[in-house]
């Protein structure tokens, strides 16, 4: 009898590369979605472009998933539609306050697959997907009033029974984060922000205009990857890793009804009355201005800590995980919940 031999695995890219490939990805959904809500019209709800869209998304989420192990699992009822909303246990025992993550657009709740395990050595964890973005959250109602991003959260959390929280936010989820904190400040422990968009610092308005053949999805793949190389370097998407497939497939295959939000005041951000930790990232490929933006929140925001990370990309929570999770870590035990 002859012994089959099984053919040899294809060989992955070393895991420096997979994440500057992953970078990449997120990078690529984040424009895409920025250029898609800025010249969308009318309120509207979020959709699947097609159910095979939906399905593939679907396969690459639950694979991320099976490496992430909650404790439970919610889909609750808002006045805006059903939010999926997950908890990661953290130490047997453990009585400090939680952290609630909120992720950058076509992210969702896998995007936090390497920094959860370094929150969840101390801290118990929420996450949820966003309403109006790809995920397994469902929107019913336009976010069309003012406090809806807000509002969808605040009545998460009260659903699900949790306490005040520590809020984590990456990209346009630190502008959630910090919309939230400034509307519902009983509900937000400390607030830790990651290169957020829109808070600090505009979009660079090269994304705007590099964004139109990188988002649409009709236009040849050849005019497609020129722009998507322009953005995130010439780089392409590792297929081997099932969280990258999620948020290209989620970019192509969800049409996104969130509303690209105008940057905050300054006297909105004068106005927090929680301590807050910001990380910009040095070497930001969407945002205009990082050090500027670093400088804003030292002279606006009354109790924070702002720090430029030089060499860092736009994604510097998937990038530097080990780091970003020791960071912020070390400020939620400085300002833990009375």
């Amino acid at each position: 009898m002859v012994a089959e031999v099984s053919p040899e695995p294809t060989p992955r890219p070393p895991r420096r590369k997979r994440r500057r490939l992953l970078i990449l990805t997120l990078v690529i959904s984040l424009v895409a979605n920025a250029f898609l809500l800025a010249t969308r019209g009318g309120p509207r709800v979020g959709q699947w472009r097609s159910v095979s869209a939906r399905e593939t998304y679907l396969a690459a989420y639950r694979e991320v998933m099976a490496g992430m192990p909650a404790a439970q699992e919610w889909d609750v009822a808002t006045s805006w539609g059903t939010v999926h909303a997950t908890l990661f246990p953290g130490p047997e025992g453990s009585t400090k306050t939680p952290i609630l993550l909120l992720p950058g657009w076509g992210a969702g709740i896998p995007m936090w697959r390497d920094l959860l395990p370094v929150l969840t050595r101390e801290r118990p964890v929420y996450a949820v997907d966003a309403l109006g973005d790809a995920g397994l959250s469902n929107q019913s109602v336009p976010l069309k009033a003012p406090d809806a991003n807000a509002g969808w959260i605040s009545e998460t959390l009260t659903a699900i029974g949790a306490p005040p929280v520590h809020v984590v936010g990456h990209s346009f989820g630190g502008w959630l984060a910090t919309d939230f904190a400034l509307r519902h400040p009983e509900q937000t422990v400390s607030l830790s922000l990651f290169d957020p968009v829109q808070t600090f610092s505009s979009l660079k308005w090269e994304v705007y205009l590099l964004a139109i053949p990188a988002s649409i999805p009709l236009l040849p793949q050849s005019w497609r990857d020129a722009a998507l190389a322009r953005i995130g370097g010439n780089e392409t998407i590792d297929h081997n890793d099932p969280l990258a497939r999620m948020i290209d497939a989620g970019t192509k295959g969800y049409s996104s009804a969130r509303d690209l939000p105008p940057r905050f005041t300054d006297t909105q951000l004068g106005s927090l009355g929680i301590p807050v930790y910001v990380a910009m990232a040095g070497n930001s490929s969407i945002l205009s201005d990082p050090p500027d933006a670093v400088r804003r929140a030292e002279k606006l925001v009354p109790e924070v800590e702002a720090s430029l990370w030089e060499g860092a990309t736009h994604s510097l929570p998937l990038e530097e995980p080990e780091k970003a999770g020791a960071t912020v870590l070390d400020f939620m035990n400085r300002h833990e919940h009375p």
